[in-house]
């Protein structure tokens, strides 16, 4: 189907520059976020709706992605054995199945079984598509990483005003029943759609015969060597964690200022249609710069104007929330993208252990920030959370820029 839609409208060229590989990963990517962004931004109001607390919020989270992490490391074992295409399409099925589970029974056993499986079939799509992207012969990294992370923002600007149309005609039962169906199709596109993209052979032989153990071994004294490396990792690790307390809390926050339902949807939509655009330029932009400025002049966005949503959000009306909000979306694409180019740089004999530690990194620092935003929150509240967290991420960006790392 979507081979007519390219052969007539020739698809390719709405994205500048974009080679054949990214193109692919990106529209899974923005498929599957698709799928999982119609009814993601509601959840931690359908959460609060059956009884859990803040708190309660920040440890789901936190599970979720701690799992991520944890089966990261597993499927660096499979993903040796199996094409990545697979592996992905098994982890796009995962999140068919994570609908299924919340449809079949609202035992809380079935729930947290259910966040288990949504946590591992994540690891499985984010370390595949992740290293076919690093695998490909894109000339800029940083680039091709710049669409994969903006595809989430993409899937927003219509997923949240379907789901929430759903969600307000048939309950969430029917916003579940229609990611399932997305997910499964996905599944079986991506299979289909990078099975023949990605070169699944290693380019290093001695990296593939020593095993994922010594490889991560040879990575952990290399980065122990460094510590301009080490430092440069924690800054990103801290606007992660930044990253995380925005995706658990910044909808009950708007809710906390008396936003409703329908003013979240067209906030949100709003925001993303900006993002557009103003992604496309940033992506353009950072095609030019080094890894290591990238990453630094990310955080320093996310942590400045973190810094003024705590600092003014009693006063601030909605065009400054739309700003913000855009503004630090923009730096988080940065930072995202910079990152995964600059491991895959930094450690290019051995991609399969590089895209592991990417998806561990992206996904602890947003563990730890719903954990930390649910204790923060709960005693400082909203505004000097973000205010204090804005400070000290921004503090370690600032720092970040001037030092100097081998890319």
């Amino acid at each position: 189907m979507f081979g007519i839609f390219e052969s007539h409208l020739n698809i390719y060229s709405w994205f500048p520059k974009m080679e054949k590989t990214t193109f692919d990963v990106s529209l899974v990517h923005f498929l599957l976020m698709f799928g999982y962004k119609l009814f993601s931004l509601y959840y931690p109001l359908y959460l609060i709706s059956i009884g859990f607390s803040v708190m309660n919020i920040g440890s789901i989270y936190l599970l979720t992605y701690s799992v991520i992490a944890i089966s990261s490391l597993a499927i660096n074992h499979y993903i040796r054995k199996f094409n990545p295409s697979k592996v992905a399409a098994f982890g796009i099925a995962g999140y068919g199945v994570f609908a299924l589970m919340m449809l079949l029974s609202r035992n809380i056993y079935v729930f947290y079984l259910a966040q288990i499986v949504l946590g591992f079939s994540a690891a499985a799509w984010l370390v595949s598509l992740k290293l076919i992207l690093m695998k490909s012969k894109s000339k800029s990294k940083s680039k091709s990483f710049g669409w994969f992370y903006s595809m989430p923002h993409y899937a927003s600007v219509v997923a949240p005003l379907i789901g929430g149309a759903v969600i307000l005609k048939f309950g969430f039962t029917g916003v579940f029943i229609l990611s399932l169906v997305i997910q499964f199709a996905n599944a079986f596109y991506a299979y289909s759609r990078l099975s023949g993209n990605e070169n699944i052979s290693h380019n290093n032989k001695e990296c593939r015969k020593e095993g994922p153990k010594n490889n991560y071994k040879k990575i952990y004294h290399e980065t122990k060597k460094d510590g301009v490396l080490i430092f440069l990792l924690i800054s990103v690790f801290s606007a992660l964690i930044l990253g995380g307390i925005y995706r658990a809390f910044f909808v009950i926050f708007l809710e906390n200022l008396s936003f409703s339902q329908n003013d979240v949807i067209k906030f949100i939509a709003l925001a993303s249609v900006a993002y557009l655009p103003l992604s496309v330029i940033v992506i353009k932009i950072i095609e030019k710069l080094k890894n290591r400025k990238i990453i630094s002049g990310g955080i320093i966005a996310e942590g400045f104007f973190t810094i003024i949503l705590g600092a003014f959000s009693s006063v601030m009306n909605l065009f400054g929330f739309f700003v913000v909000m855009t503004v630090g979306s923009l730096g988080a694409l940065a930072t995202g993208s910079g990152k995964s180019a600059f491991l895959s740089r930094r450690f290019q004999k051995c991609k399969e252990e590089a895209s592991v530690i990417d998806t561990i990194l992206a996904t602890l620092g947003p563990a730890l920030g719903g954990l930390i935003g649910g204790v923060a929150i709960s005693s400082l509240g909203f505004e000097k959370t973000f205010l204090f967290a804005g400070i000290i991420v921004f503090i370690l960006g600032t720092i970040s820029w001037f030092i100097k790392v081998k890319t």
